[in-house]
């Protein structure tokens, strides 16, 4: 299964319209239960594209599919995921995640689903809900809205409103649930902001600054509509939302297309939301970048500092990370450049998870290590790719875990070596089945993205230690590429980057490829895309 981009910004944003192809998915998945967790055959993880993860006490819950390793469990149960037929039978994936293990392991378990619709936009799948560590879970649908609710009150004003009716390009991009009062917000891209305060059972949607606004409070006029940018010209950016933090004060952050909004619980009147809005101004004294895509809390004694990851989708934007000490009163950026994925802690430490290196800084930011490659543990198997994309990382209490587009890695040194977690299905299996299927050889990913994925894997098999010679060829089977690599015995794998014979990046396209063993010629097919 090929996996959506948790960002896939500039698809969202261009082109924008609210007329949107009818979703084709059984509408009787809604009303099925989960089961419980199992555990993995294979004992790995399912997907070797790790893109999101959280901590939940010192196990770790992970995408694309609900899994979780469970530290304390026997070696051949710690992998364990979630038998939901909404998952297993619709090609949803987990876009959003938040786990609250408060007292542990009765963990409180969000889950926002998406997959990909007919119109190729990220399409909302609902969310799963557990209360209990995962031993059950509860399936709710995305929220939306009805194609009435055109208006939205604020305070004493009636604003306008766009109906997001349909969930494509309203895929659930963050969520965080507030257990001290029992509200969950949801960052919904093209659907905005969305709270609920009953477990999911009824939504109401959060009304944001305009573009152009630097606050807005419900007890003074306001004359603007609600939504995402729209093709005539309708909607604001700022109403597209990518990320959500709740933070120790009780103080809710948003992270949208056009900058941050802070509300704070002072901020409240007569229940609903003051908002102050934050902008990258060209300066160092505020966001490197207006597509906000990660907050992440710090816990320290004192006021927790604020990290902020903004991309560039604007030619006066940067990448680069923003982080706040007060509370919002300043910023000071850091990183600039750098296009950061995800932020993780361990006491004074700050880990950061960009495109193609581990930052790591243990002075709030202002200086950086940063690693580029993962040695293995000693004893460790399988060889760690020469190149991957971070995604994601996190702290459990006796782990820090990596989220790669290439396998899960996890250290218990803080990073000095490193443990890989594949899956790989064998080929010529003497047992065939659905999920090993009777070939000779294929590629993973694949389809392959060389600017997010790095590498394709071709797995073949040989009868003994040789040279092997893989040869690629383009549609029209033209060769593109030779490649030779020395292998053992057994079921083996030889890396493709997506180049040519030169070093050139190849179109998007079918290739064909022939890898030449002691044992014969076999044949498989690579898609490119990006």
């Amino acid at each position: 299964m090929r996996l959506l981009s948790i960002f896939l910004l500039a698809a969202l944003l261009v082109g924008a319209s609210d007329v949107r192809a009818q979703s084709d998915r059984d509408s009787s998945l809604w009303e099925k239960q989960a089961k419980r967790l199992s555990p993995i055959e294979g004992g790995t993880v399912i997907s070797n594209f790790i893109q999101i993860m959280e901590a939940g006490g010192d196990s770790l819950w992970h995408g694309p599919l609900l899994s979780v390793y469970l530290e304390d469990a026997p070696e051949a149960e710690r992998f364990q995921t979630a038998d939901e037929p909404v998952l297993l039978e619709d090609d949803n994936v987990v876009f959003a995640l938040d786990v609250v293990s408060d007292p542990f392991p009765a963990s409180t378990i969000w889950a926002g689903l998406a997959f990909a619709g007919t119109d190729d936009q990220p399409t909302a799948g609902g969310l799963l809900v557990s209360r209990d560590g995962g031993t059950s879970f509860s399936l709710l649908n995305p929220p939306l809205d009805e194609p009435a609710d055109s208006t939205i009150s604020y305070g004493g004003s009636t604003l306008s409103a766009i109906p997001i009716v349909q969930p494509s390009g309203a895929a659930p991009q963050d969520v965080a649930f507030d257990a001290a009062s029992g509200t969950t917000w949801l960052a919904g891209a093209r659907s905005g902001l969305r709270r609920t305060t009953d477990g999911g059972q009824t939504w109401s949607r959060v009304v944001l600054p305009p573009d152009t606004a630097v606050s807005i409070t419900p007890d003074q006029p306001n004359d603007f509509t609600l939504g995402p940018p729209l093709n005539d010209g309708r909607g604001n950016r700022n109403h597209f939302v990518f990320s959500t933090l709740v933070d120790e004060t009780g103080t809710v952050w948003v992270g949208t297309a056009a900058g941050i909004n802070r509300s704070r619980p002072q901020d409240i009147i007569d229940g609903q939301r003051a908002w102050l809005h934050i902008i990258a101004d060209g300066t160092s004294n505020f966001l490197t970048g207006n597509s906000v895509v990660r907050i992440q809390e710090q816990p320290l004694p004192g006021r927790n500092p604020v990290w902020i990851a903004s991309w560039a989708l604007d030619p006066t934007d940067r990448f680069g990370v923003t982080v706040t000490t007060d509370g919002g009163q300043t910023y000071r950026q850091t990183l600039i450049g750098e296009r950061v994925y995800d932020f993780a802690f361990r006491g004074d430490r700050v880990y950061a998870a960009a495109e193609n290196a581990l930052f790591q800084s243990d002075d709030g930011g202002r200086t950086w290590i940063s690693r580029t490659t993962f040695p293995p543990e000693e004893g460790e198997a399988d060889a760690l790719p020469p190149s991957i994309g971070l995604r994601a990382v996190v702290t459990t209490p006796r782990a820090l875990w990596l989220g790669t587009t290439d396998g899960l890695l996890r250290s218990t040194d803080e990073g000095r070596t490193w443990r890989i977690f594949r899956t790989s299905a064998p080929v010529n299996p003497e047992e065939p089945t659905d999920a090993a299927p009777d070939v000779a050889t294929y590629a993973y990913p694949n389809p392959f993205s060389p600017a997010s994925d790095q590498i394709t894997r071709i797995r073949y098999e040989t009868g003994e230690a040789s040279s092997v010679r893989i040869d690629i060829y383009d549609f029209a089977m033209n060769r593109v590429r030779t490649i030779r690599d020395d292998v053992g015995p057994g079921q083996v794998e030889t890396t493709w980057d997506g180049k040519d014979e030169g070093g050139l990046r190849l179109p998007n396209g079918t290739y064909f490829y022939t890898v030449e063993t002691d044992r014969g010629t076999v044949r498989g097919k690579i898609l490119l895309v990006e």
